[in-house]
């Protein structure tokens, strides 16, 4: 429970402070070898057509655990709803298209560099908005008709299975040697949590919780706030939530200019 007090906290503190970045807090809703997947997915044959001439291409015949489909309808959301800035309330938008815009202009106006990037989470055909805020992290968008729900923490990278309606979201807090993963679907346009992973030193204070060049050595695993054995059963439990093995970059060569990803979103209407 205090880990996953930790990672709701995490994400409220990021979106108070990258303000201008669409992250300012309105109303809260709600190792390495786990994403080592490969970007090539073997079974992806249907194209789905989207606006104009974009398309996706979806993985046939994917199937969901018991476990995905408890979490998903427990409904437990965790993004943050988008306020423009200078606005008084939680803004609204006539379509994803103003909304992702007026995003990256308040991004664009807080002076530093960001990327951004188009990807489908799920079977619709508005894309969700993947951006970098402050540090380099990341965050993602997403167009609830007629708000936005925003997704983020310290983030340092995203994937997902195109269309199928699962992403992982990885973090490393260097300040306590943790490493966690946040397993998250769309449900009725807003974000919600189906797993949260965390793996750690047993002791993060102990000496011989790092090894010679000064890396934690990891020992305790969690997941959902279920104790874990190994790493093994840590990615075998995130993979009943998210097959790891089709999972593609969300932020795929750094993302895009806002100039470009403007250009895009204007193509698309």
């Amino acid at each position: 429970m205090k880990k996953k007090l930790v990672s709701i906290l995490l994400i409220l503190s990021v979106g108070s402070v990258c303000l201008a970045c669409g992250l300012e807090q309105a109303t809260d809703n709600g190792p390495k070898s786990l994403l080592g997947g490969s970007k090539d997915v073997e079974e992806t044959t249907g194209d789905e057509e989207n606006n104009d001439d974009v398309k996706i291409e979806v993985v046939e015949g994917y199937s969901y655990s018991d476990e995905y489909k408890a979490a998903f309808e427990a409904d437990d959301r965790a993004g943050t709803n988008y306020k423009k800035s200078g606005d008084a309330e939680i803004s609204e938008f006539e379509s994803w298209q103003e909304a992702y815009k007026s995003l990256i202009e308040d991004c664009e106006n807080d002076e530093m560099e960001h990327s951004y990037s188009l990807i489908y989470v799920d079977d619709d055909n508005v894309p969700e908005l993947v951006y970098t805020t402050m540090n380099n992290q990341l965050a993602i968008a997403t167009f609830t008709n007629p708000t936005v729900n925003i997704f983020s923490s310290q983030i340092e990278n995203i994937k997902y299975i195109k269309g199928k309606n699962s992403l992982i979201a990885h973090e490393n807090i260097v300040a306590d040697s943790t490493i966690n993963d946040y397993v998250v679907a769309i449900k009725d346009g807003f974000f919600i949590q189906l797993a949260y992973g965390s793996s750690r030193p047993l002791d993060v204070w102990a000496e011989d919780s790092f090894d010679e060049n000064g890396d934690p050595i990891i020992s305790y695993w969690e997941v959902n706030e279920q104790e874990l054995s190994s790493q093994e059963e840590y990615d075998e439990t995130i993979n009943k939530y998210i097959d790891t093995k089709l999972v593609v970059d969300g932020f795929e060569n750094g993302g895009e200019s806002a100039d470009d990803i403007i250009a895009k979103i204007d193509s698309m209407e």
